[in-house]
């Protein structure tokens, strides 16, 4: 990978994990208000209404698990660790790291 490829990476990245701030924010605020709502209207039942944060619970951790890869891709690009497969060493295929840069393992190793 030359310093190009690098350097959009770097990008892709650093654009995913304020993409993941700006969504976890906004979640956060959203929930504060489906709580005012909830107590304040009698529309919704307890159910929908657990159900409904149950599912933004979930977002939220899928979006938390994400963001903790970004980082961990970052700092391996800072430590000049990034790009190698955690389990056999070998160097991540370009194409897999550009259609998600924060990967950890070739496609063999994440097959196995």
């Amino acid at each position: 990978m030359d310093e190009a490829q690098r350097h959009a990476l770097h990008a892709q990245l650093f654009e995913r994990r304020e993409a993941l701030r700006q969504l976890l924010i906004g979640s956060a605020e959203s929930v504060e208000r489906m709580e005012i709502d909830n107590s304040c209207q009698s529309q919704l039942s307890r159910v929908e209404a657990q159900q409904g944060r149950e599912m933004d619970r979930a977002i939220r951790a899928r979006w938390e698990r994400e963001r903790a890869r970004v980082e961990g891709a970052l700092r391996r690009m800072e430590n000049d660790e990034y790009g190698d497969c955690f389990v056999c060493g070998e160097p991540i295929p370009l194409r897999r790291l550009q259609n998600d840069p924060s990967v950890t393992r070739c496609v063999e190793c994440a097959e196995s």
